[in-house]
């Protein structure tokens, strides 16, 4: 028989394709493989779910009035029971009827670390519905509530409860995604990779995370730091130092949460001196790439080519990387593609290659 070869990632035609080239009967494409059937999902959401009751020590790195991302959910107020200097965290929960047990993604919403809210629309996750997953939406400490690792010491708890409450909402443990953008897709690549040391007391009984979807996240803080576009939040979210300059007034409104952070105020000057060892040993700490090995999830990342917030030199080492080390990944570049808002055809292109992604590891039957 004729060899055939395959590309490593393939639409759902080609499966097809292939299948009968080699004289088997057709495999009829899964529904969602039809992106206009993404438009017909209808979700039932319970809303404003407390996960975990957290500090909140502040943060004077950190702009204390960093503005809004447009499209998050309102902040809910602490229930009556929390102790002054805390905060409730909630999470959202959408899902599709189903008689069997489901997928789960854990998505976290982008803003730079220092803003951002879990989202109040599932349209940029519609695809994941439509393909049969739950998709739990988490809220976390941002910059001026707490400095690193704060959120991912959140997300860490927010994993424990998908495992604790896995029957009461119908989630399948064996197939636990976490999916995020942005600051959003680092903290997924830190829930996957990162060390048991991250885990807050109490949270330390998560379910295995079966693959991670990572759109355009930061990978090496460490670089970042020194990164036209990523340099200002990071230094806010480590929490090590003060800004050579004050920040003035109220930082713009965005579009969403994955628009680049805006810096306001602070004269003609630098805005951070030059790190420090001390603070590029903590930004490796809170690195991705710091944590890089076999047997890691899965990993599948999104980034455009013309980045101005993360340079797409990030998401180049992650891949390298996790190919040294034999993890199983992909990856979608989006030419000409910014920090996320891609063309509506490209979006859901990188949506569609995420779905076969996570077919071709049996995370999706």
């Amino acid at each position: 028989m004729r060899r055939l070869h395959l590309a490593v990632v393939m639409n759902m035609a080609s499966i097809v394709a292939v299948t009968m080239a080699c004289g088997q009967a057709p495999v009829a494409a899964p529904a969602w493989a039809d992106t206009a059937s993404w438009a017909s999902v209808h979700p039932v959401a319970t809303r404003n779910i407390v996960y975990a009751n957290v500090p909140v020590p502040g943060n004077p790195s950190a702009n204390p009035n960093p503005g809004l991302a447009g499209g998050g959910m309102p902040r809910v107020a602490n229930s009556p029971t929390a102790a002054p200097g805390t905060l409730d965290l909630h999470l959202d929960v959408l899902q599709v009827v189903s008689a069997k047990p489901t997928p789960v993604v854990i998505q976290l919403h982008g803003g730079g670390w220092i803003r951002g809210d879990r989202p109040s629309s599932f349209g940029t996750f519609r695809a994941l519905l439509a393909a049969g997953m739950s998709v739990v939406t988490v809220d976390y400490r941002v910059g001026k509530e707490a400095p690193a690792p704060a959120p991912i010491g959140d997300v860490r708890c927010a994993m424990a409860w998908v495992k604790a409450n896995a029957a009461k909402y119908n989630f399948d443990l064996t197939r636990v995604v976490v999916y995020g953008a942005s600051a959003g897709g680092h903290l997924a690549l830190m829930a996957g990779y990162a060390p048991a040391s991250f885990n807050p007391p109490g949270c330390s009984d998560q379910p295995k995370v079966a693959a991670v979807l990572d759109f355009y996240g930061p990978t090496n803080l460490a670089e970042a730091i020194n990164q036209h576009g990523s340099s200002d939040s990071v230094h806010q979210w480590l929490g090590m130092e003060k800004p050579l300059a004050p920040y003035m007034g109220t930082a713009p409104a965005t579009s969403g949460p994955d628009v680049a952070p805006v810096v306001n105020g602070g004269g003609q000057g630098p805005r951070w001196a030059t790190p420090s060892e001390a603070v590029l040993v903590r930004a490796r700490e809170m690195s991705p790439m710091s944590y890089i090995r076999h047997g890691l999830p899965p990993t599948f990342i999104v980034n455009g080519d013309h980045d101005p917030a993360v340079d797409p030199t990030q998401d180049a080492q992650l891949k390298k990387a996790l190919d040294a080390a034999g993890v199983a990944n992909g990856q979608d570049i989006v030419p000409g593609g910014g920090h996320g808002n891609f063309p509506k055809a490209e979006a859901d292109k990188a949506m569609l290659q995420c779905l076969e992604f996570l077919k071709a590891q049996g995370t999706l039957q």
